[in-house]
């Protein structure tokens, strides 16, 4: 457990992402609250983020090619000055008054392409600084930061929200993107010549045929896939949850993003703890028709304190599915080809839940948000069972060491 943090490039890369996440919860609730007290509208929340993460959708696949090719440091750090200077201005148009949805949305989009290109070389970065056997742990560990973030974050959003406003949590932000970028600029990366290679559609191309026929990447994808449109767009619809179904303000809202990060670190801490599991993909699939299983029980749940406990539960069963089917995935990756398999992995689970938080958002304006998200989790448990009766490659093969 914690071996990971014996490198100092990857202690270094932890606390500044941990740092930088915080911020970034922060501005998630208050940008969420903001959101929703100037539309009322569950189905703009999805709107928003939507417009937010299309980059993702357009252009995480380019950010993987680029992985493969460009110089990784000068790519993350340059993503980080756009982030930050982005948190910066909403933080300025909210300060003088004149902030207005298109606003949000513009912003949010500029920020969006930022994250486009960081997210898939940040998770092509991450087998360089540690030991293969110590990927798991590396992996879980990130899981922990960022849904220990997500514990820390919106209490803290919650908390000042009222002394500072939605223009504070923004400006905090933008300083944890700083803090990142300085982490990044001090880490350890092998030398690695920049690839000319073939052209950046070859390329493309040569990645999607590469998972098309892996018998342990595509069906991970797949399962990916159906978890993130349809159960993790909860994390979208929640301040519409909060205030609606539930009659909470900001604090109240802060408080169940908090149950659902506390349920993530400790689903983080306890893959670590199990060191490196074998039949990584079963316990991915597993934990999916788990999810799936809590997720559809909001209907039926209307108190404060227990919808904060399935969404702690929630937090547990997320981080060990997607971290087991990340890890799965990377272990099964030839080098080659890892940053494009790992940007179809940022696409679906940073921009496919947009897609998500689109259906769920107009479906939950008609029917509710306890209920779309419940009938959302049906469809996961149905894709986990699926996952275990149709794809063997991902659930019934060890898969083999890390290639040197």
């Amino acid at each position: 457990m914690l071996r990971a943090l014996r490198s100092h490039s990857y202690r270094l890369f932890w606390w500044g992402s941990f740092v930088s996440n915080v911020g970034f919860w922060m501005q998630t609730v208050a940008l969420g609250w903001l959101v929703y007290d100037l539309t009322r509208r569950a189905s703009m929340l999805g709107t928003i983020s939507f417009c937010g993460n299309v980059p993702m959708l357009a252009l995480g696949l380019l950010g993987g090619a680029v992985a493969d090719r460009a110089s990784r440091r000068t790519v993350m750090l340059g993503a980080q000055v756009v982030l930050a200077s982005a948190a910066l201005t909403l933080a300025l148009l909210t300060a003088s008054g004149r902030i207005a949805v298109w606003h949000v949305i513009t912003v949010a989009m500029v920020a969006g392409t930022a994250s486009a290109l960081y997210a898939p070389v940040m998770q092509a970065v991450i087998p360089s600084l540690v030991e293969p056997g110590d990927l798991l742990d590396a992996i879980s560990l990130n899981s922990v930061q960022f849904n220990l973030a997500r514990v820390v974050g919106p209490a803290v959003a919650g908390t000042v929200y009222g002394v500072v406003g939605p223009a504070g949590c923004f400006a905090l932000n933008a300083c944890g993107f700083i803090v990142l970028a300085l982490a990044l600029a001090r880490i350890r990366l092998p030398h690695r010549p920049v690839a000319t290679g073939p052209p950046m559609t070859h390329a493309l191309r040569e990645g999607l045929g590469y998972a098309r026929t892996h018998p342990v990447i595509w069906p991970a994808l797949v399962l990916a896939t159906a978890v993130s449109v349809f159960g993790f767009p909860y994390i979208v619809l929640m301040p519409a949850l909060a205030r609606d179904a539930l009659g909470l303000d900001a604090t109240g809202l802060g408080y169940l993003m908090a149950a659902v990060g506390a349920g993530a670190v400790l689903g983080g801490l306890g893959l670590s703890s199990f060191g490196d599991l074998p039949r990584k993909g079963l316990v991915g699939a597993a934990s999916a028709i788990g999810f799936g299983a809590v997720l559809a029980t909001l209907t039926f749940v209307r108190t404060v304190h227990g919808v904060a406990l399935l969404f702690f539960v929630m937090g547990v069963l997320q981080v060990t599915c997607v971290a087991s089917l990340n890890t799965t995935i990377q272990i099964a990756v030839d080098d080659r080809m890892r940053g494009r398999v790992m940007s179809m992995m940022m696409v679906i689970l940073f921009g496919f839940i947009t897609v998500g938080g689109l259906l769920l958002g107009a479906l939950g304006d008609w029917i509710g948000v306890p209920a779309a998200l419940a009938a959302g989790g049906v469809v996961v448990m149905v894709a986990g069972a699926t996952a275990l009766v149709r794809a063997p490659g991902l659930v019934g093969v060890v898969p083999q060491a890390v290639e040197a």
